[in-house]
């Protein structure tokens, strides 16, 4: 029986990454932001504010990351954002004051920035010719899974024993899983005398780069990092404020930590069906897919007011299937905009014009919040609006350029 090949190994190193880093880290404070808010006497903004430095300095990491990536290999690196998100979460365990919730978050930035998607896009970049995105979707998935089960865990133990032990706990667990991660993952095939995975196994002629399409001009692209930029406020701000749009509703704090455990499967599930889609479809079409099931997600969130146990599981699922945008498309548009030979600079600029756009859009919902008595409604009104020019902006230039057309090697 022949072996699998190491690459999927490393795809499960990745998993565990993002398992710890953005399931547990980023996807999971959700669930800690109400009582944070509720027992320091915070407002919404000052809640907001907490995800913003966040997203700052996830910013601030995604700008040196190539750079630390190309010196120290990617291994080290997304070893060392899982060490910085056991930090964040010791010092969001200890924290009494504004300001050192603040730090907290903007160390479970850095975390983000030099252990998530991009270095996880790198990786499997380097690792996968073919099936490239269903590897991704694949290892994205990871923050999924950590998302199904934590947030009743994590309750459950924050009003038993109070957030203090529940963020100790969680970074003892971060901090185990970084050194899992170390122990499976490599940075390139040559590490150890391999080829990247490609479809016909090793004796089988390596496939041949893809170049980016002919009609791709600088102003074509400076409207891809545009709708990047964009995807920020959905997918960062407005994935994160789920928990307070529902909490803010009328729901109780189980039946908002069961539609974020049941999110986290969706996600899970969402994540390798659109790596899938990807790969049968091609980026064109997958775009519709994923724009137009994250777009529906935003409309019922704002039927969130009408109460009800249907209407927010079926928010949540549509909400989740369209997650994967800041994932499993960043990486397809990189590959169908830039080719091969542009993919890894791609990709960094696409995951930094993201994290700029949670960056200024992170404050929002908060100020917002504060303005309509504490409705959130507005936000997911206003972020599904935003959404919709996204898409529009992207399928115009996947229609101009002839980009995300399925071939032989999809």
């Amino acid at each position: 029986m022949r072996r699998p090949h190491y690459a999927w190994v490393v795809c499960l190193g990745g998993a565990l990454s993002l398992f710890a880093i953005i399931g547990l880290g980023i996807n999971i404070f959700s669930v800690y932001q109400p009582y944070i808010i509720a027992q320091n006497g915070f407002t919404n903004a000052q809640g907001s504010l907490i995800t913003t430095t966040r997203s700052l300095f996830a910013l601030v990491a995604m700008l040196t990351v190539n750079q630390l990536c190309g010196r120290f290999g990617l291994r080290a690196v997304m070893t060392a954002g899982m060490a910085l998100m056991g930090l964040s979460c010791i010092t969001f365990g200890l924290a009494g004051s504004f300001p050192v919730y603040c730090a907290a978050g903007a160390l479970s930035g850095l975390a983000y920035g030099y252990g998530g998607m991009v270095p996880l896009s790198l990786v499997i970049g380097h690792w996968f010719r073919d099936r490239r995105s269903f590897a991704l979707g694949l290892a994205s998935a990871g923050s999924g899974v950590s998302t199904i089960f934590a947030p009743a865990l994590i309750t459950g133990a924050i009003e038993r024993w109070g957030m203090r032990a529940a963020f100790l706990i969680e970074s003892l667990s971060i901090l185990l899983l970084g050194l899992l991660v170390w122990l499976l993952v490599r940075s390139d095939p040559e590490d150890l005398g391999l080829t990247p995975y490609h479809l016909g196994g090793e004796a089988a002629p390596v496939p041949a780069s893809r170049s980016a399409p002919a009609g791709m001009t600088r102003t074509l692209w400076l409207g891809a990092l545009f709708a990047a930029f964009l995807v920020g406020a959905p997918a960062g701000p407005g994935f994160s404020h789920l928990t307070m749009l529902y909490s803010s509703s009328g729901y109780d704090s189980m039946f908002v930590a069961a539609l974020v455990s049941y999110m986290g499967l969706i996600i899970c599930l969402g994540k390798i069906l659109c790596g899938q889609i990807y790969d049968a479809l091609g980026g064109y079409r997958a775009n519709y897919y994923i724009f137009g099931t994250l777009l529906a997600g935003h409309a019922l969130c704002c039927l969130a007011p009408a109460g009800g146990s249907v209407l927010p599981f079926l928010a949540i699922t549509l909400f989740s299937l369209g997650l994967p945008i800041s994932a499993v498309s960043f990486a397809a548009w990189a590959a169908d905009l830039r080719g091969d030979e542009g993919y890894e600079s791609a990709v960094r600029s696409l995951t930094v014009a993201y994290a700029l756009g949670m960056l200024l859009f992170g404050p929002v919902p908060g100020v917002l919040a504060d303005r309509f008595s504490g409705s959130y409604v507005p936000t997911y009104l206003f972020f599904g609006l935003v959404l919709l020019l996204c898409g529009v902006i992207v399928q115009s230039i996947y229609r101009r350029v002839g980009a995300g057309k399925r071939t032989a090697r999809h």
